[in-house]
């Protein structure tokens, strides 16, 4: 004999409390939501949810089903803890999303304490915006990201202030059409702004596609320590990704708690992505365990193909400014165009102001376009490109290199690489243009003003039109 229990839930009419009698065992519909929701610390979850009888806790949000066009507003400058979770049936629409967002004066706070602040799996168009995000810190007791969407679609996160997570501030994993504006991510372990996918490092499929990260700032993240074996501490990382463009950001003061000693953590970076374009970013100050490797400004890593960098800043990086980078990825690393870019004194610790490697032992690296850029290098190490690796079809045509002594790291040679109308010159004032480079340029003092005082933080301020760059032809 099958058994049923009874129990009486309060269910929810605006303007009534029923008390409804409910089978346990057979499927009861949820409650559901209509139109907008307020939350308030004075509230009562018992109460309608109206912004003169608000509720009170993000457990009643997490009880609701909610449909198109609902808004939930929490009160500004209030303190609201717990886990907001939604899942598969909590969808808008493309005309009416669901909208999470403040009201009254200043922006609510969403404080997960030592988990995950919002948590989205399998949803659909949605907002988030105007929220504070927290989490307890990185070697404080949180054990997470602050924000974690996945196999998820068509969604915003727009003016959010995201610290405080051991794992990243922002984590995409398989996700679709997902926009991410004006969010500050800082003080997070392994990233500010992370996408990534199960599928990362297929050979064929890419498991984010579309994704949009603008007029964000991603800096202090210092390393995640519970990442022993590999690196941690990114600004802004992005892999498996087809079609993404990440522009009008910064990134700065990361990676500098990372406590892996092997490869480490790059400002802005991508790997495993196609036809992807950074432009009008700054990248800077970024750091890595002083033993370890990287801690550049911008990085095409592992499996990147089809995509660019372009109009961006980098300085005083504790790696190289631009990384061209392949691990062995299960993708080739081709096609890619690195165009009027500056880097100013990046390479303090590793590689120079450009640097090139492939693992020997798997992968595949070929075919980069790097032109009207300009290199300037007086720190210690003082180089301009890294060739720690040759790789073939790397053409450098109308680039500006000014380094301290030598133009490539000691020991390293030019190999298949082709130089086209660039101009070199040493900061010494003495030298030639390199044996190797013959017919590749100019040895000429390119007249630069205050070369390497740059402390440019706003990327807005980066002007295309500017002809930074002078043409040789």
């Amino acid at each position: 004999m099958r058994i049923c229990t009874i129990k009486a839930l309060k269910c929810y009419i605006p303007g009534l409390l029923l008390c409804c009698c409910l089978t346990i065992g057979c499927r009861s519909d949820l409650s559901t939501s209509s139109g907008n929701i307020y939350l308030s610390p004075t509230g009562n979850d018992n109460s309608p949810g109206s912004i003169r009888k608000p509720w009170k806790s993000i457990n009643r949000i997490n009880e609701i089903n909610f449909k198109p066009g609902d808004r939930i507003h929490f009160e500004g400058g209030a303190v609201f803890t717990g886990t907001l979770r939604l899942d598969s049936l909590d969808k808008g629409s493309a005309e009416k999303k669901i909208i999470f967002c403040s009201y009254g004066n200043g922006n609510a706070i969403i404080d997960g304490g030592n988990a995950e602040a919002i948590s989205i799996s399998d949803c659909e168009y949605f907002i988030f915006n105007n929220l504070i995000i927290k989490g307890s810190g990185r070697k404080e007791g949180n054990f997470t990201d602050g924000i974690l969407i996945s196999s998820s679609g068509n969604f915003e996160l727009d003016s959010l202030d995201v610290s405080g997570f051991q794992h990243s501030g922002v984590h995409l994993l398989d996700t679709k059409n997902a926009r991410i504006t004006y969010v500050s991510s800082h003080d997070n372990g392994f990233a500010g702004i992370h996408a990534s996918s199960v599928k990362g490092n297929d050979p064929v499929t890419y498991g984010n596609e579309n994704l949009y990260i603008g007029h964000c700032a991603a800096y202090n993240n210092p390393g995640d320590p519970t990442v022993l074996k590999n690196h941690s501490g990114n600004g802004i990382l992005a892999s498996s990704v087809k079609g993404g463009t990440i522009e009008f950001c910064e990134a700065f003061n990361n990676g500098w708690d990372m406590p892996w000693t092997g490869n480490g953590p790059v400002g802005i970076w991508i790997w495993d992505c196609t036809d992807f374009t950074i432009q009008y970013c700054i990248s800077h100050d970024n750091r890595t365990n002083p033993v370890a490797k990287d801690g550049g400004g911008f990085d095409f890593d592992g499996g990147v193909s089809n995509s660019v960098i372009q109009y961006c800043i980098s300085y005083d990086n504790e790696g190289a400014g631009y990384g061209l980078f392949e691990f062995g990825a299960s993708k080739p690393w081709e096609n890619n165009i690195i165009r009027h870019n500056i880097s100013l004194n990046d390479g303090i610790i590793n590689e120079g102001s450009l640097a090139i490697w492939k693992d020997e032992r798997s992968g595949a690296m070929r075919n980069c376009e790097i032109f009207n850029n300009t290199f300037v290098n007086d720190t210690l190490r003082g180089i301009s490109i890294s060739f720690i690796t040759n790789c073939a079809g790397f053409r450098f045509n109308n680039n500006i290199f000014v380094y301290k002594d030598s133009f490539i790291g000691k020991g390293q040679k030019i190999k298949d690489e082709i130089f086209t109308d660039n101009i070199f010159w040493s900061l010494t004032g003495s030298g030639s243009l390199p044996t190797a480079l013959s017919g590749g340029g100019v040895f000429n003092d390119p007249l630069l003003i205050n070369p390497g005082q740059i402390r440019i933080t706003d990327p807005l301020k980066i002007n295309p039109n500017s002809q930074w760059l002078p043409s040789l032809k």
